[in-house]
């Protein structure tokens, strides 16, 4: 009797034990065109992208085959641009890509770089949405640091251990290269750009 209560004790604690262990992360989806709905941040990619997903627009017209793909520049700082490829639907810039400057290790296909997501129906990986206050994203500042450049007056903030995706705040009226206060966050900041960055690029897709 006492060994079975044993055995049965036993039992309960290393089913307690697995319980507490970390859960592996799902793996990416396959990549399928993105037609329409939601187009969602995590820490794999940005709906069809992924970190193997070269930076041309015919790929990213496979991808988007309902959007319109531009090629473009914009300024990044006060003496640099970078090149970037849009993705519009439905008459908004849902997307910008951004160059990832370098080519996959022993090709000459051009790597990713930063998505941003600047409008439509996009949202962050836990349902955030751009004009989202502060208040209601829920991070605190020991969450976040300080844009610079084409990000400056900003706020860029990430969930603990899902740092592939940033949420850029901004409060009207804040101007400076340091933290506003928290409580003018609360008062009127709001999640003006999803970024997320793609890890080492491979091949994936």
């Amino acid at each position: 009797m006492l060994r079975r209560r044993s055995v049965f004790v036993l039992g309960l604690l290393l089913a307690a034990v697995g319980g507490c262990a970390p859960k592996r992360a799902p793996p990416p989806p396959p990549v399928t065109p993105y037609v329409g709905g939601p187009l969602i941040a995590r820490e794999w990619g940005v709906g069809p992208i992924r970190a193997g997903t070269f930076f041309e627009s015919p790929r990213i017209r496979e991808l988007f085959p309902k959007a319109v793909v531009k090629d473009d520049v914009v300024q990044i700082a006060d003496d640099e641009t970078r090149d970037v490829i849009t993705v519009s639907q439905d008459g908004v810039e849902m997307l910008e890509v951004v160059d990832g400057f370098f080519n996959f290790p022993g090709t000459d296909d051009p790597e990713i770089g930063r998505v941003r997501l600047v409008g439509g129906p996009v949202r962050g990986a836990h349902g955030e949405t751009l004009g989202m206050s502060w208040a209601a994203a829920g991070f605190d500042l020991s969450q976040c640091e300080v844009g610079a450049d084409r990000d400056k007056n900003t706020v860029i903030c990430a969930h603990p251990d899902e740092g592939a995706v940033n949420y850029v705040f901004v409060a009207p009226g804040w101007s400076s290269e340091e933290f506003p206060p928290e409580s003018l966050l609360r008062a009127k900041g709001y999640l003006k750009t999803i970024m997320w960055t793609p890890s080492r690029p491979r091949r994936v897709d």
